[in-house]
């Protein structure tokens, strides 16, 4: 294996790690409508490495495996953290701008808000708009007032991830 292949590995595991840690201590506030999974704010790592996707994936899903939400949070709820990884690292890649940086919690504050309220909703019964709402508003504080500072303090040391510094 390359040193850049482990290097991304490492991360990869540590990203996992830390996200499935954080879900679990702060568990009274990661799980049901009304949450700010304090975990989210890593969802912009991908921004900075790609190692960071298969790292989110992974750790959203031991998260979610002792989160209590059931088999629908499990599957759905991972995979839909994957989907907001990889169009995070998109961003990444794609938009050539100084402030690109700014669109990274938009993929995981849409997609989580729209499509965990799609399985939730109906567990915890309420409305699919106010579950909307609620996980939407969990997400803004998780991926923007928590995830934002914590990009930007990355990103001012650029030399730990390597793949995006600005």
């Amino acid at each position: 294996m390359s040193p850049r292949r482990l290097n991304e590995t490492a991360q990869a595991g540590l990203i996992a790690a830390a996200y499935a840690l954080l879900g679990l201590v702060f568990y009274p506030i990661s799980f049901g409508v009304y949450q700010v999974r304090v975990a989210e704010a890593l969802t912009v790592l991908p921004f900075l490495s790609r190692a960071a996707v298969p790292g989110l994936f992974v750790g959203c899903l031991i998260a979610n495996f002792f989160g209590g939400m059931g088999w629908q949070d499990v599957v759905f709820g991972s995979l839909l953290t994957l989907v907001a990884a990889v169009l995070t690292r998109l961003i990444a890649v794609s938009v050539k701008s100084r402030h690109a940086w700014l669109l990274a919690p938009l993929p995981p504050v849409l997609v989580n808000a729209l499509g965990v309220s799609l399985y939730l909703a109906p567990i915890i019964d309420v409305s699919y708009w106010f579950a909307v709402q609620m996980i939407g508003l969990g997400q803004v504080a998780a991926c923007f007032v928590l995830g934002m500072p914590l990009l930007r303090l990355l990103q001012s040391r650029a030399s730990l991830f390597g793949d995006r510094s600005i």
